[in-house]
């Protein structure tokens, strides 16, 4: 039904006549409406009694069937499922709640945030921000809503849990030397068969010590048997040579030829570090030599060669393992625990790093105001013109600028959109220098250029954690540890490098060796832009059209009402 201008003030006057009283009683509409509930009430009551008491029938109940095919699922249970699967996509009402689901407006958590906060604030003091506005409003009197400071997302963070070792004694050195052995050796000489002729002992005397006591050292000639004459003389047939022994005790009956202290061996003397050799907290560090010249020297009046004649060894002695954790700076920031990992390779894992989801700190929300042409005031209830921005619009130029930004980043060599840049920085686990700090807190000192780059980015919301390594251990505790992060050109190719890649099965690589790989065009092709979430940098494009609220605006429509009342009537 269309309704002309003209009649509009008949039929607004005909609705309020129907919302009145009636007159001569004395209740109220509402009471009114709830009496003419009670009585259609009692007059279904006794209908919806009987059909509660009668057995249903294909008289009394539409669609009713005795035996419905249905039945044969209480004897098989486990066909109902993939029966009704195949049945949902024809069904009206399945489509109907897939389809709602599917449209249904979503609304970033920083809108919501900012949203309630302004709603707490004036529902706090109510009068200061409605009392005295009326239905026209008054030109010009605006009332400022307190902003509340809104953070526009998250970022990883991580921190460590595990153990140290109590340093306990702390290192040890001590004095490594040689001992050299030395030992008596008794010469002898023997002959086989001419011991006689060759005037030496007979070699059975030495049956019992050769080998073991007495060891072969070398021969002689033997004394000649026949020589021959002139016009030359020689020996014409040699005799037995002569067996040299030597051994390390006299033998009975033998011709003892001489005796001498010859060099046998020297061995490392370590007594001097018994104490930390025997503890199982202390480990050697490499022995340094401290003795190395002349390397030939005369002992006991033999001379020996050696390449190193004392040596200093230090051993890290420390005490048990005490656990230790540094992530109660993050629960004080009001970070969220996502995940954690073991960056060490031993079992059991004695450094576990932990990961967290952190608010950016967060910034001054944008100064808002009600003002009279806001509010409309009807029988003392008062409510505020909704003016939500378009996030459409938002959307599409999210998109543009995506497209835009690609066309920007396109890597001509590589073939390559959106590519990120490897940065790391770096910390020691439970120590002083930390160069991978939360957002909005200063490096520390030890830190270099590189993780000042990093730190700068990372407040600018660029870079992506994309995970940590242990970069220096000891008896498989970490020592220092390096976050790998991907840093882009832009927010934009950030976010989608962080939501596309879940889209195409792409995820990030070992932290160790991740290169920030960019899109392909084919795969760029493939992401989807509509199921990611850009609020975060919505602020940073052409706010959404919003109804202008300007007071010369307001005023001219004011003029327009009250010039239709004056030519139609009250």
């Amino acid at each position: 039904m269309r309704v002309l201008p003209s009649s509009l003030p008949r039929l607004l006057l005909a609705v309020a006549i129907m919302c009145l009283p009636v007159a001569g009683s004395s209740q109220t509409p509402t009471q009114a409406a709830k009496t003419d509930g009670k009585s259609f009430g009692t007059v279904l009551q006794p209908g919806a009694m009987s059909a509660s008491t009668t057995a249903p029938n294909a008289a009394n109940l539409p669609n009713y069937v005795a035996n419905p095919a249905e039945a044969s699922y209480y004897a098989s249970p486990t066909t109902l499922e993939p029966a009704a699967a195949a049945q949902a996509p024809g069904s009206v009402g399945y489509r109907a709640v897939t389809q709602s689901l599917a449209n249904r407006a979503t609304f970033p958590t920083s809108e919501i945030d900012a949203t309630v906060a302004t709603g707490k604030a004036v529902n706090a003091d109510p009068y200061s921000y409605v009392s005295g506005f009326s239905a026209g409003g008054a030109q010009g009197t605006c009332v400022p809503i307190p902003s509340a400071a809104i953070s526009p997302g998250t970022y990883e963070q991580t921190c460590n849990s595990g153990y140290v070792q109590d340093p306990g004694a702390g290192p040890q050195t001590c004095q490594v030397t040689l001992d050299h052995q030395f030992q008596m050796v008794h010469k002898y000489e023997c002959s086989e068969l001419n011991a006689a002729t060759n005037g030496t002992d007979d070699c059975a005397t030495f049956a019992g010590y050769y080998p073991g006591t007495c060891t072969y050292t070398g021969s002689r000639p033997g004394a000649c048997l026949l020589f021959f004459g002139p016009p030359s003389f020689g020996c014409a047939e040699p005799g037995e040579p002569v067996t040299q022994l030597s051994c390390s005790s006299l033998v009975p009956g033998g011709t003892l030829l001489s005796s001498e202290n010859a060099y046998v061996g020297s061995t490392v003397n370590d007594s001097a570090c018994a104490t930390w050799k025997a503890d199982a907290n202390c480990t050697p560090d490499p022995d340094v030599c401290t003795d190395s010249t002349p390397v030939t020297r005369i002992v006991s009046g033999v001379a020996i060669t050696q390449p190193c004649w004392a040596w200093d060894r230090t051993y890290q002695c420390t005490g048990p393992l005490v656990p230790m954790s540094d992530c109660s700076e993050l629960d004080a920031l009001g970070c969220t625990f996502l995940r954690e990992q073991c960056i060490t390779e031993e079992l059991p894992c004695l450094t576990v790093d932990r990961v967290y989801a952190c608010p950016i700190p967060p910034v001054p929300a944008t100064n808002q105001q009600i003002c009279d042409a806001d509010v409309y005031c009807i029988n003392g209830e008062c409510d505020t013109i909704d003016r939500t921005p378009n996030t459409e619009f938002k959307d599409a130029l999210v998109a543009l600028n995506s497209i835009s930004q690609a066309g920007k980043e396109f890597d001509e060599n590589t073939l390559e959109i959106f590519k990120g840049n490897r940065l790391t920085c770096s910390k020691t686990i439970f120590g002083l220098t930390n160069c991978c700090v939360p957002r909005g807190f200063p490096l520390l000192g030890g830190c270099n250029g590189e993780d000042q780059i990093l730190k700068d980015q990372r407040e600018q919301g660029l870079c992506t954690y994309v995970g940590t390594y242990c970069d220096q251990k000891f008896l498989g505790i970490c020592l220092r540890k390096k976050e790998a992060h991907c840093c882009f050109v832009s927010k934009i190719s950030r976010i989608l490098q962080e939501q596309g890649r879940p889209q195409i099965g792409k995820p990030w690589g070992d932290p160790k060796t991740e290169q920030c790989a960019g899109f392909t065009i084919t795969e760029f092709q493939q992401l989807d832009l509509s199921l990611m979430d850009f609020s975060e940098v919505y602020a940073e494009f052409t706010e959404a059209a919003q109804i202008p609220a300007d007071l010369d605006v307001i005023a001219e429509m004011q003029a327009k009402i009250a010039a239709f009342y004056a030519a139609n009537g009250p």
